[in-house]
């Protein structure tokens, strides 16, 4: 929404009272680096430094003149004279992001983050401009009183002086001469090579012998054309500056040298000294909200700014990639968001999650964000990534999530009951972010859907697992072993129902009609899982690592579920796999391997799978060995 644009104080009583002021009128206030001017008639060089202020809530003000009034020494009569100057603009008395980086910029008050400030600029203006007509009008004259009036600001004392050439020894001196040399030797063998980090520069003020020096300026005008006049000064005849080029924009440095004596004259090099500076410094990134370590619940807006700094750059793709990843550093998601630009030099982009979602247990969170960039005069692309934290508050409570990760439907409408043998296990899959209590498996008969011969009982065929942990949780039934035990599961035809049950006694279920036939194991291709282990000269472990595979290929299509285990993790019970990866669809005359696995640290790792036959639908386990891994002696 807009904002109104506010009256001052000083307007609001104008227009109250019937002023004359104009609304808005500027309120300039001048200052003077010195308070009394010596001048004669071939003196050149003296300047004074004037500061204005622009007054909060003023608008903007030109200063294109001033009046200068004195009393006739001879006379005592008023006189008065107005000189003509160069003309520049004072900004409005509003300050925004953008004078940070120029001093002269004008902000509009409707946009966001303008705010009521004082505005200052500075101006050097020569002697002979300002004050000749005074010179003119008393070519001999000690200690004049004489105000100056740059249009409608505040009028400022000066006590003025002029002499004739002959005075002072009847000898004239020159203004300074001031130089500069550039000392890196890569400038010196050739000025067009680029320089980064520091450059060193020599400055000598060149004053006329027997004068005084009051300053010596090295003027530096980055590539943006934006003039520092403060940062390197000296009151030495000669001084070397150490610059720190990476405070400047990547491009052309451009340096001047202004030397200032004791009798105010002023003097300048003849030419712009010239320096091509290349950092090739990566673009700022980071993540503004959520605020870093603060605490966040429900839907969570995700900020993430990008800052250039001294190198012009572009984003390869126009996007970034986010990460929210838990403290256990796994991966809960990853998106990607577009980068649009707010203004020059700053992008952004936005994203959002929801920390209500059965994935996000409470707890601490850390938020990864990364984009490509091309630096310009580089050759390769760079990545510039950054981090921050959050702790999620949020309690939902609602029945945990839940799915059956395998077995799974097949055919060609993904109808059929897929196939229990001797040999088979159920994955399954729960998250909440209450405890989730446990995991309860259920085959239940149903007497309209039987096979011939098949005698429906009443016998509860029930399988539990204890979970007792919150977040995504993964666990496995060997319903190959389960089903010969007691309750004993005939062959025949069932509904699967599996149950998850969280701390708050909320509980959800999934059910699935299965097909239990002892008769039909075995997929066809497929034998045993084997651990092959192998050794590596750089780890400090033996073994390094490991490969299970199972013998042979597959003939049909399979759908199938790789079960790692670790011991330094969730264990290395069969029941609980450390991590899980799913292959949905993998074609005929296939090996199913889990490749080399290098281990992290000592321990037992293992790798087993369960695979489903796509086109018969029997599911079978095929647990693989223990693997102890010991430190080298």
């Amino acid at each position: 929404m807009k904002k109104l644009a506010l009256l001052s104080l000083p307007l609001m009583l104008a227009a109250c009272n019937g002023g004359s002021s104009t609304p808005g009128a500027s309120v300039v206030n001048v200052t003077a680096d010195k308070t009394s001017v010596t001048m004669a008639s071939t003196d050149t060089a003296g300047t004074t430094t004037f500061t204005f202020t622009n007054k909060a809530g003023s608008r903007e003000a030109t200063i294109n003149s001033a009046v200068l009034t004195w009393n006739d020494p001879a006379t005592k009569a008023v006189t008065t004279q107005t000189v003509n100057l160069a003309a520049f603009t004072l900004p409005a008395g509003l300050t925004c992001a953008a004078v940070a980086a120029n001093p002269s910029a004008s902000c509009n008050f409707n946009d966001a983050g303008t705010t009521y400030a004082d505005r200052t600029l500075t101006r050097i203006i020569n002697n002979s401009e300002l004050f000749s007509k005074v010179l003119a009008a008393n070519p001999s004259v000690t200690g004049l009183p004489v105000t100056v009036q740059f249009n409608n600001a505040n009028a400022l004392p000066f006590t003025f002086t002029s002499m004739k050439p002959s005075e002072g020894g009847g000898v004239v001196t020159a203004p300074p001469k001031p130089a500069i040399i550039v000392n890196n030797s890569s400038y010196q063998t050739n000025p067009t090579t680029p320089i980064s980090n520091t450059l060193s520069v020599t400055v000598s003020a060149g004053a006329a012998a027997g004068v005084g020096l009051k300053q010596l300026i090295l003027e530096v005008t980055d590539a943006k054309g934006i003039v520092d006049t403060t940062t390197y000064s000296s009151t030495q005849e000669t001084v070397t500056f150490n610059i720190d080029t990476t405070k400047y924009p990547d491009g052309a440095l451009k340096l001047r040298a202004i030397a200032i004596d004791a009798l105010d004259r002023r003097g300048e090099t003849a030419n712009i000294t010239t320096v091509n500076v290349a950092n090739q410094v990566s673009p700022s990134i980071r993540i503004t909200n959520p605020v870093n370590g603060g605490e966040v619940t429900g839907i969570a807006p995700i900020v993430v700014q990008f800052q250039q700094n001294n190198t012009p750059f572009t984003f390869v793709d126009g996007k970034t990639t986010i990460e929210v990843v838990d403290s256990g550093d796994r991966t809960i998601t990853v998106q990607q968001a577009d980068i649009v630009k707010v203004n020059d030099g700053l992008w952004e982009a936005r994203s959002q999650i929801d920390l209500n979602s059965p994935q996000y247990i409470n707890g601490t969170y850390t938020l990864r964000a990364r984009a490509n960039v091309q630096l310009s005069g580089a050759t390769n692309t760079s990545t510039i990534m950054t981090t921050s934290t959050f702790v999620n508050k949020s309690r939902v409570d609602e029945a945990p999530a839940l799915n059956i990760l395998m077995p799974a439907y097949y055919g060609g409408s993904n109808t059929l009951r897929p196939v229990l043998t001797r040999k088979s296990a159920i994955v399954v899959q729960a998250s909440d972010s209450n405890n989730v209590r446990q995991i309860n498996l259920r085959f239940v008969c149903n007497p309209t859907e039987v096979l011939p011969g098949q005698n429906c009982n009443t016998n509860v065929y029930s399988y539990n697992i204890p979970v007792n942990k919150a977040g995504i949780q993964y666990r496995l039934f060997n319903t190959g072993v389960l089903m010969d035990g007691e309750p004993y599961l005939p062959d025949g035809y069932y509904t699967m129902r599996a149950t998850a049950t969280d701390d708050t006694n909320f509980s959800s279920f999934r059910e699935m009609k299965v097909e239990v036939n002892r008769a039909k194991n075995g997929i066809a291709g497929l034998g045993y899982n084997r651990a092959t282990t192998f050794e590596l000269a750089a780890s400090k472990l033996t073994p390094a690592g490991a490969q299970w595979q199972i013998d042979g290929t597959t003939v049909n299509e399979t759908r199938i579920i790789e079960l790692f285990y670790n011991s330094n993790d969730q264990g290395i019970a069969r029941e609980l796999p450390s991590a899980i990866g799913i292959d949905t669809s993998r074609t005929g005359d296939a090996v199913i391997s889990s490749g080399q696995i290098v281990f992290p640290a000592a321990g037992t790792y293992a790798t087993s799978f369960v695979v489903q036959d796509m086109i018969t639908g029997v599911v079978e386990f095929y647990d693989g060995a223990n693997i102890i891994a010991t430190t080298k002696p």
